[in-house]
């Protein structure tokens, strides 16, 4: 028992300070980690334009969160503005809820955790969220990422090896609508070949669509007259069916029309949807990549045994 006067020792430890105190705090704190073990894994899905500037920025956000944080993945896939959409819809259908608000074209991006789906309405909701979680910053200006999905797009134009050909329309003498083709030279290059001469030609500029099939096709190419009766290749020769390898399995395909085995000449047309029975029987030589809501108008407009009773009117574009 400590007597009057004297002071009772301590029990107390004293903190440890200095180089070795904060190594030490290091090493428990690593202990501690490695105990919880490693981290959730967390899923990035971005998907979009490739000329769109905020696919770009959240496409960098993603690819450098997954090489930077232990955990993360990344999924970033671009696409041409028709696939796009087109993968955009299959994505909305297959999650439904919250990814019904995606704005038609708009970039997408969502994250997969083990045990929840996160839908971000626009980048800056995900960059918010990525700031809060990883305080990960991108001051990059939006004008920036504009000239990175420009030069995308050309990258990846000249890195296909294919064809790349335009055309508007005007419908009853209205402004004209642009519409852009990636054409298969791999598959059909004569075909594609006879098309950019067709494109060439001055006989083009002005021709009607002169077919619609209703939720089917819509119809062109007769540079005689109009009527839908002429199909001339571009020189005059009827070409061979070259390959049935790529199938009528979707919206925006351009196939070349034909009367008989080996009879193709100028006559076109652009699905509206899947066409499964012209399988093996027309060549498809291209997609549409741009342009494919004014397919949609032309397939529209007013008929009257499947032509339009409206003018509908093609040019080429340089």
């Amino acid at each position: 028992r400590a007597r009057p006067g004297h002071k009772q020792p301590s029990c107390r430890r004293r903190a440890m300070t200095g180089p070795s105190a904060l190594a030490a705090r290091r090493a428990a704190a690593a202990a501690s980690q490695a105990d919880k073990g490693p981290p959730a894994p967390v899923r990035i899905f971005v998907y979009g334009n490739y000329e769109d500037p905020v696919y770009q920025m959240l496409k960098v956000a993603a690819e450098f969160l997954a090489a930077e944080k232990e955990g993360v993945s990344a999924t970033v896939e671009g696409f041409f503005q028709t696939q796009y959409e087109q993968h955009q819809r299959y994505v909305i259908d297959k999650y439904k809820g919250s990814f019904s608000q995606s704005e038609q074209g708009a970039a997408l991006v969502f994250v997969e955790t083990d045990d929840q789906i996160l839908f971000f309405a626009n980048q800056k909701n995900f960059v918010e969220w990525a700031e809060h979680k990883w305080k990960y910053e991108d001051n990059t200006s939006l004008s920036e990422y504009e000239s990175i999905g420009s030069e995308a797009l050309k990258a990846v134009k000249t890195g296909s090896g294919r064809t790349y050909a335009s055309m508007s329309v005007s419908i009853n003498g209205g402004a004209k609508e642009k519409v852009e083709f990636e054409l298969f030279d791999e598959e059909t290059p004569n075909l594609v070949k006879n098309f950019t001469k067709l494109l060439a030609s001055p006989k083009f500029n002005g021709h009607p669509v002169h077919r619609v099939k209703a939720g089917c096709w819509v119809q062109a190419g007769d540079l005689v007259d109009g009527s839908g009766m002429n199909s001339e290749a571009a020189d005059k020769a009827e070409l061979t069916s070259e390959s049935f390898n790529n199938l009528h399995d979707r919206a925006g395909l351009l196939g070349m029309c034909s009367h008989g085995k080996d009879t193709i000449g100028s006559q076109f047309y652009v699905t509206l949807r899947e066409l499964p029975f012209l399988d093996r029987k027309f060549c498809v030589i291209g997609r549409v990549i741009s342009g494919m809501d004014t397919i949609a108008k032309i397939s529209g407009v007013e008929t009257k045994n499947e032509r339009p009773v409206q003018d509908v009117k093609i040019y080429a574009e340089p």
